[in-house]
């Protein structure tokens, strides 16, 4: 292929510094759902952060889902480069370096391409792209992208794990009895929530999202099956308690020669509380479709986060800091991710989602918890840089250093054993101010 072979040629595939940044995002339209268009945001605070680091960016609206066309574009147009191909592309456009000093050597995509609704295979599509070309590219892997996104695999590997989840099953369909049926309620104690299978923003959980019983989850399952056709359903018991979302980030470099970043455990950033503030008797405690996206509904300007600071919760927070990196492990992240857990009747903390590419909008979960634990944005987008950097230079020495386990040992180099003893990480920043709504 002419772009991977100009990539390779310009030494794309050498790890080294950062000196440009592709922003590559989803196209945005007018009539476009607010889950969709919220990543225009996103493209402002990391624009935003590369200008505070020096680091030339170009804005990349991918307008049909083919990035490797777009990038071929920048590759071989001059300045201006493809930010106004076709109809699709909106927002932002493309901006700063184009042409061949595109594709010079230290040149980095940041990977904000998100599925639209109904589109669940896109942005582990586009990672998938991007790693055939050998590109480095922020965030997690195809693979772990796809997983994350596929509720039900994340749900069975986690407790393949030990991990706490919900009680729960899959439900595909509302006619033959048998595994996918209706038989998963006889298998789960309600009250249950519904929700679709391969779906992020909260697509799904609007409307009646808890059923107590078992007449209302059938016709809750008959709506989404039809509103998401092709996706099975995720049935869990609706846990009562507490909701904690839990941010990772990817670890500084120890040292300048450190090329195997991703090894190194996440910063865990502070944990985050969701409250349901006067919250009616019969109205579900979760964080919903109105909770996110509608400013005039009650449940988003009743649901606030918080940053828990009373002794009483340290052995709370302390076990959901243990869970969110074991879930970050086990589902192999890199980059940057969150982990959202809800408590049972008895205070016992599940893991409800794993997220690999949570929301990077200023107003957003993740970077309200990064403030918390002191760090600006272009500390975030710095790390997340480098973790991208350094992760795509290990996986290609992995692939092609074929020696022999103990003749890699003799002649490692002592500068390159890590302490992997995790570091305790400071937490100073004082709390944030609280505001309505949620945006995770």
């Amino acid at each position: 292929m002419e772009l991977k072979a100009r990539a390779h040629r310009v030494g794309w595939s050498r790890p080294g510094k950062v000196a440009r940044v592709i922003v590559a995002h989803n196209p945005v339209g007018a009539a476009d759902d607010p889950s969709t268009s919220d990543v225009l945001a996103q493209v402002e605070l990391v624009a935003g952060a590369l200008a505070e680091l020096g680091i030339a960016a170009t804005r990349l609206g991918v307008a049909d889902w083919r990035i490797w066309e777009d990038l071929q574009r920048l590759a071989t147009q001059g300045p201006g480069g493809p930010g106004t191909r076709g109809p699709g592309t909106r927002g932002p456009g493309t901006r700063g370096t184009a042409g061949p000093a595109a594709l010079a050597p230290g040149t980095v995509v940041f990977n904000l391409v998100e599925a639209p609704p109904g589109m669940p295979g896109v942005h582990p599509a586009t990672a998938a792209a991007l790693e055939l070309l050998g590109l480095p590219f922020s965030g997690s892997s195809a693979a772990a992208l796809w997983l994350s996104t596929d509720k039900l695999a994340a749900r069975a590997l986690l407790a393949a794990e030990g991990l706490p989840v919900p009680p729960g099953g899959r439900l595909d369909h509302l006619g033959d009895p048998g595994p996918g049926g209706a038989e998963v309620l006889d298998r789960v104690p309600p009250p249950w929530i519904l929700k679709p299978a391969y779906e992020d923003a909260s697509l799904g959980l609007d409307g009646d999202a808890v059923c107590a019983t078992r007449e209302a989850a059938l016709a809750r399952a008959a709506e989404l099956l039809r509103r998401f056709p092709g996706q099975p359903l995720v049935v869990e018991r609706y846990l009562p308690g507490r909701e904690l979302n839990v941010s990772l980030l990817a670890a500084p470099p120890r040292d300048q020669r450190d090329q195997r970043l991703r090894r190194h455990p996440p910063m865990v950033l502070p944990v985050a509380e969701i409250e349901f503030e006067d919250f009616p008797p019969g109205m579900p405690r979760i964080v919903g479709y109105e909770a996110k996206w509608q400013p005039e509904s009650f449940a988003y300007t009743h649901t606030v986060r918080r940053f828990p600071r009373e002794a009483a919760s340290a052995p709370l927070l302390a076990e959901a800091r243990r869970l969110a990196l074991a879930a970050w492990r086990a589902c192999g992240l890199s980059g940057y991710g969150r982990v959202d857990l809800r408590l049972d009747e008895r205070g016992v903390p599940h893991v409800l989602e794993v997220n690999a590419n949570p929301c990077l909008a200023a107003d957003a979960g993740f970077m309200a918890a990064a403030a918390e634990a002191g760090l600006t944005a272009a500390e975030v987008i710095s790390r997340i840089l480098a973790d991208a950097v350094a992760r795509h230079g290990g996986d290609r020495r992995e692939r092609v250093d074929c020696r022999p386990r103990a003749d890699r040992a003799d002649r490692a180099d002592p500068a390159d054993r890590v302490d992997r003893r995790e570091r305790r990480q400071a937490a100073p920043a004082p709390s944030l101010p609280r505001a309505g709504g949620v945006s995770l």
